[in-house]
């Protein structure tokens, strides 16, 4: 693979696929829930999947972006990508739950709001910490050490996620979120927060039988084929 010259769209154009990503591949943990394999690259998943299929879409384009990983809570278990822009590194967090919509730079400092929340970004001692604000409270989202990884380990902890018995903020409660027209949905639970520039709205008491209909409905996402794999035989 050609890696491109550095130019001064390329950040625009890695942030819109950024975007793209976030509209069009969920964040959820049915996999995880369901007990199933991750289907690569097609309905989305945890942070590992869609990391993967960003980094694969970033590499075709000819831009050089690799695995990295950042800690939430202190511990190490996030996935992200590091991406090569001329001399200037970058990270970006498509596996988030949350729209983490711009990249990164680990040579500056960046705010930015979307959906009604905020972002922030310190750096310090060669780490970048993300702050996360929404209704109005601050929360240390990640914490990002600049240093490089190796991309092999990386991907030999994403083989055994599921079974090393690692404790993920979501590993006993549903997940689902995307980028709908111009809002922002997350399913946590029995909880649907729809977050807007606008308002803020939360409907509680969601049963677990309504999920595809929820999907197809409020997300406007197409579930069929990933519910008909997650009950499969």
């Amino acid at each position: 693979m050609k890696i491109r010259s550095a130019h001064n769209n390329d950040i625009v154009e890695l942030e819109a696929l950024l975007l793209k990503h976030f509209r069009e591949e969920p964040f959820h943990n049915l996999y995880l829930l369901y007990g199933k394999e991750p289907l690569p690259h097609k309905y989305g998943g945890t942070c590992s999947d869609k990391t993967l299929s960003f980094i694969d879409a970033a590499c075709a384009l000819g831009f050089d972006a690799k695995l990295h990983t950042g800690a939430i809570g202190g511990k190490e278990i996030h996935r992200l990508v590091c991406a090569q822009i001329g001399n200037r590194t970058f990270f970006a967090d498509v596996g988030n739950g949350w729209p983490s919509l711009k990249l990164y730079p680990t040579d500056e400092e960046i705010s930015y709001s979307c959906f009604g929340m905020k972002y922030r970004t310190c750096i310090a001692d060669n780490k970048i910490s993300v702050f996360h604000t929404r209704n109005r409270k601050e929360y240390l989202q990640l914490v990002i050490d600049i240093r490089p990884r190796e991309e092999k380990a990386i991907k030999e902890d994403i083989d055994i996620r599921f079974t090393s018995g690692i404790t993920y903020p979501f590993s006993n409660s549903l997940r689902f979120s995307l980028i709908v027209n111009n809002k922002f949905l997350f399913l946590r639970g029995d909880r649907l927060e729809i977050y807007s520039d606008n308002e803020f709205l939360e409907v509680s008491g969601i049963e677990k039988e309504s999920l595809p209909w929820l999907l197809e409905e409020k997300f406007e996402y197409k579930s069929s084929n990933l519910f008909e794999y997650l009950v499969s035989v």
